[in-house]
């Protein structure tokens, strides 16, 4: 066998220098190379190879051989242009996803907090900073956990923060944070500051039970146990900014908002409906389903694409480009995997990027599912099997509430 030192002498570079590496042979290399390694790494290896690898042709490429028997919601927007669409974030974030859930066992750490609260956990919520999670309950109690340092958990049990149950948990700004109660009130908290004695820097009174907030600066919507929805500027917060009584019959179970100014409205009596902030009207309220008694229960929202779950076993894709809100899909999940007899309730939806939808529901499994119709399942997580009312999902962490008053976080490694 020739030795390396022949080959030079014969002729032969002994290595190939980055800089020299035909196209063609690079080309391939990308092919077989995570997303990840290209993006945050080879890219910035000379200026050849960040032309190459930002070459949006490459992505496409990379994507559709992934993705070619399948519909994706971001390429099937009224606004969907694929000259211009980002196809290296669309393809990083699902290789991301797709490597991290796939092998969740060994690719994340997870944490249970258990024994604080004794009622179900109905709400939980990701803290801006990426290290707490808030969990609110139907003891009544709020608290505030440590992601990151588990071993002094909790960090804050705020009992009896309201007179009935806590429903729903909402991000004000990166200081504070919002929870609503069927005692009718929503009240505004300081995340930094917030302690067992803390009281709220404002309270609001509605009318009725509270079962679902959202907000933005100066703006904080709530939707009642009835067929209303009322508007609070927490600058003015004895003064309503408006109240909604003719958008639905029944009572209002999930808001949202989108691009600031469109308040989406899902309700009881199987509608969803949408209200313009800039003028003041219902510009659409339209029934996803005939089905039964199927009626939406919760709603994400990622670039121009609203992902609402009904309280059976569907998903429904909504363009919002335009201010269409039109339903371009309906995917069907899967099924429940104990009782096929039961009907599968999907309590809550999460997207926050291209790269995975995450669900949860009365079957007890988180499940990790690709943006795609047919949706495929990258990770099915079933720790305790008890029902799942919430999920959150920010900073490479996953926090999840259980009808058995746990409540989960799963963080990347």
């Amino acid at each position: 066998m020739n030795s390396p030192e022949g080959a030079s002498a014969a002729g032969m570079p002994s290595t190939i220098s980055l800089d020299s590496l035909p196209i063609e042979i690079f080309l391939m290399i990308c092919e077989r190379t995570d997303a990840d390694t290209l993006v945050r790494s080879l890219m910035y290896v000379n200026k050849q190879f960040y032309d190459i690898i930002s070459d949006n042709y490459l992505w496409k490429k990379r994507v559709m051989r992934t993705f070619n028997d399948c519909n994706v919601p971001f390429m099937l927007k009224r606004n969907y242009n694929e000259n211009t669409f980002n196809w290296k974030q669309f393809a990083w974030h699902t290789e991301l996803e797709d490597s991290c859930w796939s092998e969740y066992e060994t690719k994340t750490t997870t944490t249970v907090f258990s024994g604080t609260h004794f009622s179900e956990v109905d709400a939980v919520l990701m803290a801006k900073d990426g290290n707490h999670c808030i969990s609110a309950s139907r003891d009544r109690s709020i608290c505030l956990w440590n992601t990151v340092d588990t071993v002094g958990n909790p960090v804050v049990h705020k009992v009896d923060s309201h007179l009935g149950w806590v429903w729903d948990l909402g991000i004000y700004d990166d200081d504070h944070f919002l929870s609503c109660s069927w005692d009718s009130k929503v009240k505004l908290w300081n995340t930094s500051s917030f302690m067992p004695s803390s009281q709220p820097i404002h309270t609001f009174s509605t009318d009725a039970a509270v079962l679902s907030i959202t907000s933005k600066e100066n703006f904080v919507a709530a939707g009642l146990y009835c067929p209303k929805i009322i508007a609070f500027d927490p600058r003015e917060p004895e003064k309503r900014l408006f109240e909604l009584l003719n958008s639905h019959s029944r009572s209002i179970i999930d808001l949202c908002l989108i691009e600031d100014y469109y308040l989406i409205s899902l309700s009881e009596d199987k509608t969803v409906s949408v209200y313009d902030l800039r003028t003041n009207n219902t510009v659409k309220s339209m029934l996803l389903s005939n089905k039964g008694s199927r009626f939406p229960m919760c709603a994400s929202y990622y670039d121009n694409i609203l992902f609402i779950g009904d309280n059976r076993d569907c998903m429904y894709w909504l363009d919002c480009s335009h201010g269409l809100f039109d339903v371009i899909q309906v995917v069907n999940l899967a099924k429940p995997i104990n009782d096929c007899r039961r009907n599968y309730k999907l309590n809550c939806i999460k997207c926050t990027n291209y790269g995975s939808i995450m669900t949860g529901g009365n079957e007890g499994v988180v499940y990790i599912l690709t943006p795609t119709n047919p949706a495929k399942v990258i990770a099915k997580i079933q720790p305790s099997g008890s029902e799942i009312t919430s999920i959150d999902y920010q900073n490479d962490t996953l926090v999840v509430g259980y009808v058995s008053s746990d409540v989960q976080v799963w963080k990347k490694k």
